[in-house]
């Protein structure tokens, strides 16, 4: 006998085991909705924002929930300034501020729906940087240092924390892959209870095949980047941002 093989053996003498809870002796057959449903969520808007935010902060992002557009756009410039500080205290040098520390990596700006925030932050010093071709190496070069970026999402799912990110534009992941930090705008109208929902309205509206053809790519984001080796010591910011924060806004009463 194979070491496969005698492997198989034993897991299936160990599944036989009346006492296990799984798998069940008798089961009945998963419905149509059991087998596509992975996750769960309903209620109102505030009451999946609400639980967006649960998720979101359980895998060690962050969150806040806000009634206006106002608040949101008060909100965006409040937590950008406070990263610059952040950034520039922590290098505890004589001269920490550096050149570029309120460059911004972002998405094509009239994605962003927040009416106004380009202007302001160009105001009080930021400014909005937004790559159009990232296979040029000048490009890739000034985008390089930027250590934050923000970002609005296609859609985002209550029951996992989750949203969907970079299906427009061109290189439109770049802004909440590369920087250190990223904040994600998520209006109400754009929250989901499940991912599923977002499909099935998608594809009912008749949308859903045109949309993933025309998409360059759909990242599904869920956190802050996290890695751990085979001792399960977690790193953060491996593969993407180490900080992840989201603005949900309700734009649906406006």
């Amino acid at each position: 006998m194979s070491a496969r093989d005698t492997i198989l053996s034993r897991l299936r003498e160990t599944l036989r085991q009346p006492h296990l809870p799984f798998p069940p002796a008798h089961s009945d057959p998963l419905t149509h909705a059991e087998r596509m449903t992975v996750t769960h969520a309903e209620g109102d808007p505030w009451t999946l924002a609400e639980r967006f935010a649960q998720e979101l902060t359980a895998v060690k992002g962050s969150c806040e929930l806000l009634e206006t557009e106002t608040e949101a756009r008060l909100s965006i410039i409040s937590r950008l300034q406070l990263w610059v500080e952040e950034e520039q205290a922590a290098r505890k040098t004589a001269e920490a501020e550096r050149a570029g520390d309120y460059d911004v990596l972002s998405w094509p700006l009239e994605q962003l729906g927040i009416e106004s925030l380009p202007l302001i932050l160009k105001e009080i010093g930021f400014k909005l940087i937004e790559p159009t071709d990232l296979h040029d190496p000048q490009q890739r070069e000034r985008i390089r240092p930027i250590r934050a970026g923000i970002t609005t999402v296609e859609a985002a799912f209550a029951s996992t924390g989750s949203f969907v990110v970079g299906g427009r534009g061109a290189n439109a992941r770049a802004a909440s892959l590369t920087p250190f930090r990223h904040l994600v705008v998520i209006p109400f109208s754009k929250l989901y209870a499940t991912g599923e929902e977002w499909l099935a309205q998608m594809r009912h509206a008749g949308r859903l095949d045109d949309y993933l053809r025309q998409s360059r790519n759909l990242s599904i984001i869920t956190g802050p980047s996290k890695s751990a080796d085979i001792e399960g010591n977690l790193t953060m910011g491996v593969h993407g941002p180490k900080v992840v924060h989201a603005i949900l806004f309700d734009d649906l009463q406006q």
